[in-house]
Protein backbone atom coordinates (compact mmCIF):
# COMPACT_ATOMS: atom_id res chain seq x y z
CA UNK A 1 0.00 0.00 0.00
CA UNK A 2 1.27 3.53 -0.69
CA UNK A 3 0.96 6.67 0.99
CA UNK A 4 0.35 10.16 0.50
CA UNK A 5 0.23 12.82 2.57
CA UNK A 6 -1.57 15.60 1.55
CA UNK A 7 -1.02 19.88 3.02
CA UNK A 8 2.70 19.71 3.49
CA UNK A 9 3.40 23.45 4.67
CA UNK A 10 6.86 23.63 6.49
CA UNK A 11 9.84 20.94 6.94
CA UNK A 12 8.79 19.75 10.16
CA UNK A 13 5.93 17.94 8.35
CA UNK A 14 7.64 17.10 5.18
CA UNK A 15 10.03 15.43 7.70
CA UNK A 16 7.78 13.50 9.57
CA UNK A 17 6.19 12.55 6.57
CA UNK A 18 9.19 11.35 4.89
CA UNK A 19 10.80 9.35 8.33
CA UNK A 20 7.32 7.35 8.85
CA UNK A 21 7.56 6.20 5.27
CA UNK A 22 5.39 8.11 2.83
CA UNK A 23 5.42 7.69 -0.21
CA UNK A 24 4.15 11.11 -1.52
CA UNK A 25 3.91 14.34 0.18
CA UNK A 26 1.03 16.74 -1.73
CA UNK A 27 1.53 20.53 -2.31
CA UNK A 28 -1.42 22.32 -2.60
CA UNK A 29 -1.81 25.72 -4.65
CA UNK A 30 -5.18 25.80 -4.65
CA UNK A 31 -5.92 29.44 -4.04
CA UNK A 32 -9.05 28.79 -1.74
CA UNK A 33 -7.27 25.82 0.62
CA UNK A 34 -6.42 26.49 4.23
CA UNK A 35 -3.08 24.52 3.14
CA UNK A 36 -1.98 26.80 0.51
CA UNK A 37 1.62 26.98 -0.44
CA UNK A 38 3.35 29.27 -2.53
CA UNK A 39 5.56 27.67 -5.03
CA UNK A 40 9.12 29.87 -3.70
CA UNK A 41 8.13 28.18 -0.30
CA UNK A 42 7.46 24.69 -1.63
CA UNK A 43 10.47 24.69 -3.88
CA UNK A 44 12.93 25.33 -0.79
CA UNK A 45 11.02 22.62 1.31
CA UNK A 46 11.22 20.28 -1.77
CA UNK A 47 15.26 20.98 -2.16
CA UNK A 48 15.61 20.85 1.72
CA UNK A 49 14.05 17.55 1.75
CA UNK A 50 15.66 15.61 -1.25
CA UNK A 51 19.03 16.93 0.37
CA UNK A 52 18.41 15.50 3.82
CA UNK A 53 16.62 12.61 2.84
CA UNK A 54 19.03 11.71 -0.58
CA UNK A 55 18.26 7.73 -0.01
CA UNK A 56 14.65 7.89 0.68
CA UNK A 57 12.22 7.02 -2.60
CA UNK A 58 8.87 9.53 -2.43
CA UNK A 59 7.19 11.63 -4.93
CA UNK A 60 6.47 15.36 -4.62
CA UNK A 61 2.86 16.25 -5.66
CA UNK A 62 1.36 19.54 -6.38
CA UNK A 63 -2.05 19.91 -6.42
CA UNK A 64 -4.18 22.62 -8.66
CA UNK A 65 -7.78 23.73 -9.56
CA UNK A 66 -9.22 24.80 -13.12
CA UNK A 67 -7.89 28.29 -12.33
CA UNK A 68 -4.54 27.18 -12.24
CA UNK A 69 -4.61 24.15 -14.90
CA UNK A 70 -2.80 26.49 -17.58
CA UNK A 71 -0.09 27.52 -14.91
CA UNK A 72 0.35 23.89 -13.46
CA UNK A 73 3.29 22.57 -15.90
CA UNK A 74 5.40 25.62 -15.02
CA UNK A 75 4.57 25.61 -11.15
CA UNK A 76 5.66 21.95 -11.03
CA UNK A 77 8.96 22.09 -13.06
CA UNK A 78 9.91 25.63 -10.59
CA UNK A 79 8.82 23.76 -7.85
CA UNK A 80 11.24 20.42 -8.54
CA UNK A 81 7.86 18.49 -8.15
CA UNK A 82 7.64 15.14 -9.28
CA UNK A 83 3.88 14.97 -10.24
CA UNK A 84 0.67 16.63 -11.18
CA UNK A 85 -2.74 16.27 -9.24
CA UNK A 86 -6.01 17.66 -10.53
CA UNK A 87 -8.76 18.81 -8.32
CA UNK A 88 -12.07 19.51 -9.33
CA UNK A 89 -13.72 20.21 -12.73
CA UNK A 90 -12.41 20.34 -15.70
CA UNK A 91 -9.02 18.47 -17.16
CA UNK A 92 -5.70 18.55 -19.14
CA UNK A 93 -3.63 16.45 -20.77
CA UNK A 94 0.47 16.71 -19.14
CA UNK A 95 3.58 14.70 -20.12
CA UNK A 96 4.53 15.35 -16.45
CA UNK A 97 3.24 12.05 -14.50
CA UNK A 98 -0.49 12.88 -13.28
CA UNK A 99 -2.97 12.25 -10.59
CA UNK A 100 -6.90 13.03 -11.53
CA UNK A 101 -9.56 13.37 -8.76
CA UNK A 102 -12.97 12.05 -8.95
CA UNK A 103 -15.55 13.43 -5.99
CA UNK A 104 -17.68 10.87 -4.75
CA UNK A 105 -21.04 11.69 -4.50
CA UNK A 106 -23.86 9.82 -2.07
CA UNK A 107 -25.59 8.63 -4.99
CA UNK A 108 -22.54 8.01 -7.53
CA UNK A 109 -22.78 4.26 -8.16
CA UNK A 110 -20.14 1.92 -8.53
CA UNK A 111 -20.57 1.44 -12.60
CA UNK A 112 -20.55 5.24 -12.68
CA UNK A 113 -17.18 5.45 -11.17
CA UNK A 114 -15.36 2.84 -13.04
CA UNK A 115 -16.48 4.44 -16.05
CA UNK A 116 -14.67 7.62 -14.56
CA UNK A 117 -11.83 5.66 -13.70
CA UNK A 118 -11.25 4.38 -17.04
CA UNK A 119 -11.53 7.64 -18.67
CA UNK A 120 -9.38 8.88 -16.94
CA UNK A 121 -6.52 6.92 -16.53
CA UNK A 122 -6.29 6.78 -20.26
CA UNK A 123 -4.60 10.12 -19.93
CA UNK A 124 -3.12 9.82 -16.07
CA UNK A 125 -1.13 7.53 -14.18
CA UNK A 126 -3.66 7.60 -10.97
CA UNK A 127 -6.77 8.93 -9.95
CA UNK A 128 -7.96 9.72 -6.23
CA UNK A 129 -11.35 9.06 -4.74
CA UNK A 130 -12.45 11.61 -2.59
CA UNK A 131 -15.99 13.00 -1.01
CA UNK A 132 -17.70 14.99 -2.86
CA UNK A 133 -18.61 18.36 -0.97
CA UNK A 134 -20.59 21.63 -2.06
CA UNK A 135 -17.48 24.44 -2.29
CA UNK A 136 -14.86 22.30 -1.31
CA UNK A 137 -12.25 20.37 -3.97
CA UNK A 138 -10.80 18.10 -0.92
CA UNK A 139 -10.19 18.20 2.81
CA UNK A 140 -13.24 18.13 3.79
CA UNK A 141 -12.50 15.47 6.54
CA UNK A 142 -16.14 13.30 5.72
CA UNK A 143 -15.23 9.80 4.21
CA UNK A 144 -17.69 8.73 1.84
CA UNK A 145 -19.37 4.88 1.84
CA UNK A 146 -16.72 2.88 1.26
CA UNK A 147 -19.09 -0.19 1.14
CA UNK A 148 -20.83 1.32 -1.96
CA UNK A 149 -16.95 1.09 -3.79
CA UNK A 150 -15.61 -1.57 -2.08
CA UNK A 151 -14.90 -3.54 -5.73
CA UNK A 152 -12.68 0.03 -6.62
CA UNK A 153 -10.73 0.67 -3.57
CA UNK A 154 -8.34 -1.98 -4.18
CA UNK A 155 -7.93 -1.17 -7.91
CA UNK A 156 -4.05 -0.95 -8.56
CA UNK A 157 -3.20 3.20 -9.32
CA UNK A 158 -6.39 4.69 -7.54
CA UNK A 159 -5.99 6.21 -4.08
CA UNK A 160 -8.47 6.58 -1.11
CA UNK A 161 -9.34 9.61 0.35
CA UNK A 162 -11.89 11.54 1.97
CA UNK A 163 -12.22 11.89 6.14
CA UNK A 164 -9.31 9.41 6.71
CA UNK A 165 -7.85 9.49 10.28
CA UNK A 166 -6.20 6.98 12.95
CA UNK A 167 -10.19 5.90 13.69
CA UNK A 168 -11.06 4.73 10.82
CA UNK A 169 -8.11 3.85 8.79
CA UNK A 170 -7.68 0.25 10.27
CA UNK A 171 -10.90 -0.98 9.24
CA UNK A 172 -9.80 0.30 5.40
CA UNK A 173 -6.89 -1.46 5.23
CA UNK A 174 -7.81 -4.57 6.81
CA UNK A 175 -11.55 -4.73 5.04
CA UNK A 176 -10.81 -3.12 1.96
CA UNK A 177 -7.21 -3.32 1.14
CA UNK A 178 -7.10 0.16 -0.47
CA UNK A 179 -3.98 0.40 -3.48
CA UNK A 180 -3.00 3.89 -1.93
CA UNK A 181 -4.41 6.23 0.96
CA UNK A 182 -4.61 9.73 1.19
CA UNK A 183 -4.36 11.77 4.41
CA UNK A 184 -4.80 15.62 5.49
CA UNK A 185 -7.18 17.22 7.51
CA UNK A 186 -7.33 13.89 9.51
CA UNK A 187 -3.95 14.50 10.43
CA UNK A 188 -3.58 18.32 11.21
CA UNK A 189 -5.12 20.76 13.65
CA UNK A 190 -6.34 24.35 12.03
CA UNK A 191 -4.69 23.37 8.50
CA UNK A 192 -1.52 22.47 9.87
CA UNK A 193 -0.18 18.80 10.32
CA UNK A 194 0.48 17.91 14.02
CA UNK A 195 3.81 17.95 15.37
CA UNK A 196 4.10 17.65 18.93
CA UNK A 197 6.69 14.59 19.63
CA UNK A 198 6.70 11.59 19.82
CA UNK A 199 2.80 10.82 20.78
CA UNK A 200 1.20 13.00 18.69
CA UNK A 201 -1.61 12.35 16.10
CA UNK A 202 0.37 12.43 12.84
CA UNK A 203 3.13 10.28 13.94
CA UNK A 204 0.53 7.95 15.55
CA UNK A 205 -1.43 7.88 11.91
CA UNK A 206 1.86 7.04 9.98
CA UNK A 207 3.59 4.86 12.65
CA UNK A 208 1.10 2.36 13.66
CA UNK A 209 -1.52 2.43 10.55
CA UNK A 210 0.60 3.61 7.70
CA UNK A 211 3.22 1.08 8.94
CA UNK A 212 2.08 -1.95 11.04
CA UNK A 213 -1.05 -2.69 9.49
CA UNK A 214 -0.16 -2.85 5.78
CA UNK A 215 0.89 -6.70 6.81
CA UNK A 216 -2.80 -6.38 7.19
CA UNK A 217 -3.04 -6.55 3.28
Amino acid sequence: MQVKICGIKDIEAAKASIENGADYLGFNFIKASKRLISPDDSQYIVNKIRNMYPKKKFKCVGLFDKELFSDAENIVEFSKLDMIQLCGEGDIDTSIPSIKQIRVKPEDSEDKIIIKIQQYLMIHNYVILDTYKEGKLGGTGEKFDWNSLKNIISTTNVFTSGGLDEDNIPNLIKNFKPFAIDVSSGVETEGKIIQLGGDDIYKSVCRKHFRELTNLL
